[in-house]
């Protein structure tokens, strides 16, 4: 159970301390990004449905790469697998299918863009359509013979997830609808860049305060004592180091950082994202050989996350040095009313 910061008056709600960090991270992060696109003539409501559209198939990303990484955790309970069988109830089609192409109608009505029948954006409309379709399908068939299948995966459905599953998710998520939009891809992501470390530091201080994603056992500073019911004492590694503190001073460093190369030094579009990515994947491997709880060994002694770093670190290199060569004069600085006073 995640700690709890409060309840809401009146509903008698819990708030607790990782969703509510998170909450805080995505609307100052938005805010961020809507601010510095506004001198570009963004609309604020398209840069809020890009950080929507990302954060909701992140979380699905997340928990999905989860669910890859630590199936074992879900064996020994009755009933089947949730993914045993295939399953599907023709009427949950009518739950979620419609989802997709609603959401995309009360877009362009709302934006008067017009909407062309026959082209790739209406192609992918499809796609996604019957995508929530069989999510619909899927969804219902397993609720009218729940007694049937094992639910243990959403006992704890607030926890289990990993941070680069909803990365890898999220952002092409995010990609393909400004693509779908119109939008250049490398200058949002050159605006997003910096919010996105600020919403990671917000995340990993919420980590902190559930005990989750802690360090290896230690003694003396800088090392914490977490409370009994958190993972690090219920898994031994207590007293811990706060390696969740350490990504949040390293992330915040990285806001500020790519703040002042989002105003100053960019010579193309991109390259500000592309810098992010070199420095959390160069971050992300270091503090791995200090983190404290389970991580599924990859390749030579290295995690799942290391392994994706590595890869990420490189790709991201290549394409950075690509865009310097590339690029024959910087483009136009951002105006400077939109970026954070330090």
């Amino acid at each position: 159970m995640f700690p709890e910061l409060f309840r809401i008056p009146g509903l008698d709600w819990p708030i607790n301390s990782y969703g509510f960090s998170i909450m805080v991270g995505f609307l100052l992060a938005s805010w961020i990004a809507v601010r510095r696109g506004k001198p570009l003539g963004l609309n604020s409501d398209f840069i809020l449905d890009v950080g929507i559209i990302g954060m909701i198939f992140g979380i699905l990303g997340a928990k999905v790469n989860y669910l890859l990484q630590y199936h074992k955790e879900f064996a020994g309970d009755t009933g089947m697998p949730l993914w045993a069988d295939s399953g599907l109830h023709p009427l949950g089609v009518l739950l979620l299918g419609w989802i997709p192409f609603g959401f995309w109608f009360w877009r362009m009505k709302k934006s008067g863009e017009k909407v062309v029948l026959f082209s790739w954006q209406s192609g992918v409309l499809l796609l996604l359509t019957l995508v929530f379709a069989f999510l619909g399908a899927r969804g219902l068939f397993l609720y009218m013979n729940s007694g049937d299948y094992s639910w243990k995966v959403f006992r704890n459905w607030q926890s289990g997830f990993v941070l680069y599953g909803g990365l890898i998710a999220g952002i092409p998520a995010a990609a393909l609808y400004i693509k779908m939009r119109g939008q250049s891809i490398a200058k949002i992501a050159d605006l997003c860049a910096g919010p996105i470390m600020l919403a990671l530091a917000f995340g990993r201080f919420g980590c902190f305060l559930n005990g989750c994603c802690y360090g290896k056992k230690g003694e003396g500073f800088p090392c914490v004592r977490f409370p009994d019911a958190s993972p690090a004492a219920r898994e031994g590694n207590n007293p811990a180091h706060p390696t969740q503190l350490y990504e949040v001073a390293a992330a915040v460093g990285f806001f500020f950082l790519l703040s002042w190369l989002y105003r100053r030094k960019r010579k193309a579009e991109g390259e500000v994202f592309l810098v992010m990515v070199m420095l959390y994947a160069g971050w992300r491997f270091m503090i791995e050989f200090v983190r404290g709880d389970d991580r599924p060994v990859w390749v030579a002694s290295l995690s799942y996350s290391q392994v994706v770093s590595l890869v990420a670190l490189a790709g991201a290199a290549v394409w950075f040095f690509l865009k310097r060569s590339r690029s024959a004069e910087p483009p136009a600085p951002a105006p400077a009313a939109g970026a954070p006073k330090a």
